[in-house]
């Protein structure tokens, strides 16, 4: 006897319904703050996220191979690509990142092919030190509290270098590259939140006049 399938597919589970929340980014003044109280390494990687618009992971795998000097350019690997696979791209360096990363260079403490490695050697990071970092998992909250400014993460300077750059009048096709979409739908998500002040000082000219005369009916 056939075995008879069921009309209704049992595993077709409706959608729920899908809340997003915005993620939050930092003022500039506050990302400041923080930079102005992080010492060393910290401070020239919280340079390089900035200037670069990176992803923590790609900072994390930048070594002193991928860094030219010569020509003032930095190669930043991703795996953030349909087949996974890793890519680089080159990136202007900036001349402060290109000055930091000198001093970082002949500064530290530790001979290694990395850029940015753990150089603590207390008993409870032993095991890690000299290697690349893999999370610094409260490495940005530590530094936030410390600047006293509101907890942000990594991904949101990403977000603030395209928000600088946007404020400055920069084009999304600029941004795209600086942040290395390969789709400019991508860079205008990034870009979705910054355009509520434009929209603000625009309504403001439909302004009729101060609304200090107006008086409650009696």
């Amino acid at each position: 006897m056939t075995p008879t399938l069921p009309k209704e597919n049992p595993f077709d589970i409706p959608k729920m319904p899908e809340e997003r929340t915005p993620r939050y980014v930092p003022p500039e003044e506050d990302f400041r703050k923080v930079y102005a109280v992080a010492e060393g390494q910290d401070r020239i990687l919280l340079l390089t996220l900035i200037h670069l618009a990176c992803r923590r992971g790609e900072v994390f795998r930048l070594k002193w191979d991928d860094v030219n000097f010569k020509d003032e350019r930095i190669r930043l690997w991703t795996r953030k690509r349909e087949n996974g696979t890793y890519e680089y791209e080159w990136l202007p360096m900036t001349k402060e990142l290109r000055n930091g990363l000198i001093w970082w260079k002949e500064n530290c403490p530790i001979q290694t092919d990395y850029v940015f490695v753990c150089i603590e050697n207390k008993h409870f990071c032993a095991e890690y030190y000299g290697k690349p970092f893999a999370e610094r998992r409260h490495f940005m909250r530590r530094l936030c509290e410390k600047a006293g400014v509101k907890p942000f993460g990594f991904h949101a300077i990403r977000h603030l270098s395209a928000s600088i750059l946007y404020a400055l009048g920069d084009s999304v096709s600029i941004i795209q590259t600086v942040l290395r979409h390969k789709s400019p739908t991508t860079t205008e998500r990034y870009l979705k939140s910054l355009g509520l002040e434009n929209v603000r000082e625009a309504l403001e000219k439909l302004s009729f006049g101060s609304t200090e005369s107006l008086a409650l009916p009696e």
